[in-house]
């Protein structure tokens, strides 16, 4: 069972396991339990609404779940790469805050229409923490 993308969510998974017993040939497996988040997104997603011609840009903040799994970002990649633009900065604020990454993403797209784009970040823990992108560019 893949956890993947449900960090701080619990998951639930119903599987049915074939057996070799003719008195019972399948058991119903139920898995159940809590995803440990090790990023926090604040909001969890991007959208950039707005008009076409006009500046439009959002903010995402990447936050370690807890102190002690602090991360850096090795690289950032759009898969279509064709609407936006984005930039990552880190932020140490110091004393009791954790370090953290706030990441601006800007709409580049010039005639109306909408798009959908994830951005996949990659950190040193091994992680990969994707960002959905959401856009809807208007006249």
């Amino acid at each position: 069972m893949s956890t993947h993308g449900y960090g701080g969510q619990t998951v639930r998974k119903i599987m049915k396991v074939h057996t070799n017993d003719p008195l019972q040939p399948f058991i119903r497996l139920e898995l159940l339990g809590q995803v440990k988040a090790s990023v926090l997104l604040n909001p969890g997603h991007i959208e950039l609404s707005g008009k076409a011609g006009q500046p439009i840009s959002s903010k995402i903040t990447l936050t370690p779940a807890e102190r002690k799994m602090d991360f850096k970002i090795k690289q950032a990649a759009a898969k279509d790469n064709k609407n936006i633009r984005f930039e990552i900065k880190r932020n140490d604020p110091g004393g009791t805050e954790s370090p953290y990454y706030e990441l601006t993403v800007e709409n580049i797209k010039k005639d109306p229409g909408i798009y959908a784009d994830v951005i996949t970040i990659w950190a040193d823990t091994g992680r990969k923490i994707p960002i959905r992108v959401f856009g809807n560019i208007t006249q």
